[in-house]
């Protein structure tokens, strides 16, 4: 709640916040931490596998547990989740590859074809259909990491950079 408060007091705030869904544990810390520091962002999750109501039920669960009872079967009320599991867990398509590549390229940003990437992308598409809802607001995306699962994906991923733009590190 202290990080929460702080954040409140030194920045614009946030009105939207992004995040991949894989087991709910960010879903329902971030629900519940926003709820108890008196922050209101839409919440936005993307489910990696699984489907949203899987996690609704499972956030349910959780966020129960760790406020002591004192929310029950809030899930819809404090996040919506968007289905993101596309071809499968931890199975890229060229176009969400495509998609990682491009945003690493203008943006500096690695994001994984497990949990991140897929969480901006199927987000993306949903903002896409409706951009009156999101234009000129605060999105934060929560990154939730996942750079270990690009080496199986190397190759591929770089496929879709311009050549001599990416190197590899090559170690002695």
């Amino acid at each position: 709640a202290g990080a929460g408060a702080e954040e409140a007091a030194t920045f614009d705030p946030i009105d939207h916040i992004v995040f991949a869904v894989g087991s709910g544990g960010t879903a329902a810390g971030l629900a519940l931490g926003s709820r108890l520091a008196g922050l209101r962002p839409q919440l936005h999750g993307v489910a990696v596998h699984h489907s949203p109501e899987h996690f609704y039920e499972l956030i349910d669960a959780e966020v129960s547990e760790l406020s002591g009872g004192s929310f029950e079967a809030c899930a819809r009320e404090m996040l919506a989740i968007y289905p993101g599991g596309g071809a499968g867990y931890g199975v890229a398509t060229p176009e969400l590859m495509a998609f990682c590549a491009e945003t690493a390229r203008q943006s500096g940003v690695l994001l994984d074809h497990t949990y991140s990437g897929k969480a901006l992308y199927y987000f993306a598409q949903a903002a896409r259909a409706q951009p009156d809802r999101f234009r000129g607001k605060h999105i934060l995306f929560w990154h939730t990491g996942g750079a270990l699962a690009l080496f199986a994906k190397t190759d591929e991923l770089l496929s879709h950079l311009p050549p001599g733009q990416v190197r590899r590190l090559k170690l002695p």
